[in-house]
């Protein structure tokens, strides 16, 4: 399926700049996060993203020259790909971390940020990335990604704030990408918060409350992006069946 400058704006309520940035632009070459793929965008969670992140931290006061620059681009597709190695098994989580704190040691603009961030990736001090933090360990796989914002000039003030929207977007497209792989991950042993969560009434009223706090903090920003994204998550959780996968 192509994604559309109209489809985002229509669907997610992104800013028309934004979203005709990322339709138009190449997938990154030698990029395992986007290898075999012809386009930029595809209509995946993991994909869908970016184009989303950038609108709401556009919609939190950060400047759209900043956040559509190369220098910020470029390190988020920079990041995926160590992700990527990451999660196929290539490189650990550690030497993860380390990649990504080389990658952006020369383009950091905000050091409170990175020096909070990798405290809180290696355990070692409480701050509002670990309070932030959805509970399932599984809605975390994506906190490599934070790094990018180091490339980025904001007020201090503005930190929490970025960490807040950053969670509750990423968890919830997670939520959505675990929904559709239960069975598949259920094989693989690969991380998933329904199968974390145990599929059963408690554990999906949990999961149930999270979506419902993340859409309320993203609607604030950009209330077509929080409906749009409360539509698929209730069509995927009313699907028959969903109760009856056990680990």
């Amino acid at each position: 399926m192509f994604i559309s400058s109209e489809f985002l704006a229509i669907n997610y309520g992104v800013d028309d700049q934004i979203a005709r940035f990322f339709v138009d632009r190449e997938p990154p070459a030698d990029n395992l996060y986007w290898k075999g793929k012809l386009l930029y965008l595809r209509p995946a969670p993991g994909y869908l993203f970016i184009p989303l992140i950038v609108d709401l931290l556009y919609k939190l006061g950060i400047d759209r020259q900043q956040l559509l620059s190369e220098k910020f681009v470029a390190t988020m597709e920079q990041v995926g790909h160590i992700s990527a190695l990451e999660e196929t098994g290539q490189i650990s989580d550690k030497e993860a971390i380390t990649k990504c704190a080389e990658l952006v040691k020369d383009t950091c603009r905000n050091n409170d940020w990175f020096n909070s961030l990798v405290n809180y990736l290696n355990y070692e001090k409480s701050n509002f990335f670990s309070s932030l933090s959805p509970s399932f360990k599984a809605l975390q796989r994506g906190d490599m990604f934070l790094f990018s914002v180091c490339t980025l000039e904001f007020r201090d003030e503005l930190q929490e704030q970025i960490s807040e929207q950053w969670n509750a977007l990423i968890s919830t497209l997670l939520l959505l990408d675990d929904a559709e792989d239960i069975e598949a991950d259920k094989e693989t042993g690969d991380a998933n918060a329904f199968l974390e969560s145990g599929l059963n009434a408690e554990g999906l009223c949990k999961i149930k409350k999270l979506v419902s706090h993340n859409l309320e903090k993203i609607s604030v920003l950009n209330p077509a992006m929080a409906l749009q994204l409360n539509k698929q998550y209730n069509e995927y959780i009313e699907k028959p069946g969903l109760l009856s996968v056990k680990k």
